[in-house]
């Protein structure tokens, strides 16, 4: 999912989807997690589908004149919102950003959901049978097959009922499906038909919803930025309830919401949770932290943000203000607004860097971007339950703190050399250590959550001293001076993990036993996985790959090569030896079916006797270029293969060799 603020952010965000003609969008509330067709949302209506449009088309016959297909009853009874197994969507992304954010009162989010599907005709086979089976009383397989050849004079098989049935089709947008549908003129819109659950080869009653079809992108706008950017479609796109509902009584909603005046108090919104003096010799400067205790629009938070920033003002030159949106978020330090005021007759040497754009009222705002699915990346994958945490630090720490006094002992009698020769020796060790204190997430108790800093803390300063006895062109005065500014501040850290672990331990109720059942090493955090969302090609490209691998006087190696993939390809090549040590890294792009990675390896060096293993990877679509992936897609759809890997972050091709010299 990602966050818009404004009708800008989010056609920038639409943008990538510029090279399929094939979209489609539906907006609505985020309180709703499914997108369900409305025949669905009863039991009573889904066991009785049949029944509905029957009963339908028999009370107002003459609405139904001149529709000779189930789909063009359907829309009809769509419109009319009688209950049907069709989704509303629309060709036109800033009608679907209407809906979602339309209700601006709602707390909830709005939110459109975007999808790069095939889109079907209503003369296509699927969207026939998936119409056809809203007016069956039995879903059996051969009374399917038996009433489709029937109503349509056409052959369909088993294996196609199956497949049809179990699938949502997206209905091309046509003039034919307006007839039926008065409104779909001004939505510019069109439909998902919805399929039915499968078990085994039965066709349940069940209709599934159209989420069950991955969507290509979920765009969401904040409840703080709904109303503003439903004033900025009326105001820049003239799209609002007028235009969108062609009936009178939208005509009234639109003005009694456009001239409502509301009256806002500031009172108990907000909890300032700290004041920091930021002064230097050249300004008086002070950094303000609040968060919300209620659920407020944009314009609301920032009228807090300059109420405090008022507050601070006349005692300073220069204040900040980060807003946040509750505790968790404070804890993450994911701010909402940043806020900045800096006194005009202050000396321009002394100014800090704007962090916005300025108002007319001298003040700088930044509006965050994404603190809103930034809140729901760090729920899912950040926070953790604080007897795990605690273990996680501690039985890590009890590891890392042999490194840690040896390492001090030494420099503290004065044995560089041995600290030198440890440091390095140990470097792998002690930064995998470091990495394993970043990666076990963090507490909702902020104040747990700054004595597990500690452990992250004097990992870094150890793994700074690494660095520093690694630095050869430092002379060994100022490397000691660095070093020991290193283990002054380490010790801080260690000296606080010892001496408040009983206590957090006893705070947070954990007992020895369960302190020894809990094995760091087996568990594991949740991870994002990559899903396919655009349906694969089944005529995509079948990739090869064939390699030139010759070697250099001086031992080097060229390695070039051709494939069948697309000119402007990025590939990136890495040449390791039987060990698995990465030894040479290079580029390459795709020209006329032919790469060429050039020389690898030092010159006058080279590579020794022996095996080595070469890996060839094109990354993921968000770093190819335009021209490759209007051909391949962007979900690498147009490609296929044995060296094609859809898991991990993203689509990937990984093409292996392995040779010897």
């Amino acid at each position: 999912m990602e966050q818009a603020n404004t009708v800008e952010d989010y056609l920038k965000k639409l943008s990538r989807y510029d090279i399929y003609n094939n979209v489609f969008y539906r907006g609505q509330s985020e309180k709703y997690k499914n997108i369900t067709s409305s025949v669905s949302r009863d039991v009573g209506y889904t066991m009785n589908e049949s029944s509905i449009y029957t009963e339908a088309i028999k009370m107002r016959t003459m609405e139904f004149d001149g529709l000779t297909s189930p789909i063009e009853c359907l829309s009809k009874m769509q419109h009319y919102g009688i209950p049907t197994r069709l989704v509303d969507l629309t060709i036109d992304p800033l009608i679907a950003l209407f809906f979602a954010v339309q209700k601006v009162d709602c707390k909830s989010h709005g939110n459109v959901f975007v999808f790069v599907q095939p889109e079907h005709s209503l003369n296509d086979k699927r969207v026939k049978l998936l119409s056809h089976l809203a007016t069956l009383k039995s879903l059996k397989i051969d009374v399917i097959k038996s009433s489709y050849i029937e109503r349509y004079s056409e052959n369909i098989t088993e294996d196609e009922i199956l497949e049809f049935a179990s699938k949502g089709a997206f209905i091309k947008h046509s003039v034919e499906l307006q007839k039926s549908n008065e409104r779909l003129f001004c939505q510019k819109g069109t439909f998902a038909i919805c399929g039915n659950e499968i078990i085994g080869r039965e066709i349940k009653k069940t209709v599934l919803p159209l989420n069950s079809i991955e969507p290509t992108m979920v765009i969401r706008i904040p409840f703080e930025h709904k109303q503003a950017v439903k004033k900025e479609l009326d105001e820049k796109y003239n799209i609002n309830e007028t235009t969108i509902y062609p009936e009178l009584p939208s005509v009234a909603d639109y003005l009694k919401e456009k001239y409502k005046k509301v009256d806002f108090d500031l009172e108990g919104t907000y909890s300032i949770l700290e004041v920091k003096d930021m002064s230097n010799s050249g300004a008086r400067r002070c950094s303000i932290v609040a968060v919300l205790n209620k659920v407020l629009r944009i314009e609301e938070i920032k009228n807090i943000g300059i109420q405090i920033i008022d507050q601070y003002k006349s005692a300073n030159d220069v204040v900040w203000v980060y807003i946040a949106k509750n505790g968790d978020d404070y804890i993450m330090r994911n701010w909402m607004i940043r806020g900045q005021w800096i006194r005009e007759s202050l000396d321009p040497r002394c100014k800090p860097h704007l962090i916005g754009d300025m108002d007319e009222l001298g003040y700088i705002w930044r509006f965050e971007k994404s603190y809103s699915t930034l809140a729901d990346y760090y729920d899912e994958y950040s926070f953790t339950d604080d007897k795990i945490l605690y273990t996680q630090n501690m039985k890590t720490f009890e590891k890392f703190e042999p490194h840690y006094k040896f390492m001090l002992n030494a420099f503290e009698s004065g044995n560089m050399k041995d600290l030198e020769e440890y440091a390095i020796d140990n470097a792998g060790d002690i930064t995998k250590l470091f990495l394993k204190f970043g990666d076990y997430g963090h507490s909702r108790n902020n104040e747990f959550d700054k004595y597990l800093n500690s452990f992250q803390e004097v990992a870094l300063h150890l793994d700074n001293i690494v660095l520093w006895v690694k630095k050869e062109e430092l002379n060994s005065h100022t490397k000691r001076y660095l070093i020991s500014n290193c283990f002054r501040d380490a010790k801080l850290h260690f000296n606080r993990i010892k001496e408040q672990a009983m206590y957090w331990k006893k705070t947070i109720n954990l007992s020895e036993d369960e302190y020894n059942k809990i094995d760091p090493e087996k568990i594991k955090r949740q991870e994002y996985q990559y899903k396919q969302t655009i349906p694969l090609n089944p005529d995509g490209l079948d990739v090869t790959f064939n390699l030139d691998i010759s070697q250099n006087i001086d031992n080097t190696l060229n390695i070039r090569g051709t494939t069948n993939l697309f000119d402007q390809a990025s590939l990136m090549i890495s040449l390791r030896n039987s060990k698995g040590l990465l030894l040479a890294q290079n580029k390459s792009l795709v020209e006329n079916g032919i790469f060429d990675f050039g020389k690898l390896g030092k010159k006058g060096i080279g590579f020794d006797k022996g095996k080595y293993k070469v890996d060839i990877t094109l990354a993921i679509p968000s770093v190819q270029n335009e021209e490759f992936l209007l051909k391949a897609g962007l979900e690498y759809e147009n490609l296929k293969g044995k060296y094609v890997d859809r898991t991990g972050i993203g689509p990937t091709i990984s093409y292996t060799e392995e040779f010897e010299i």
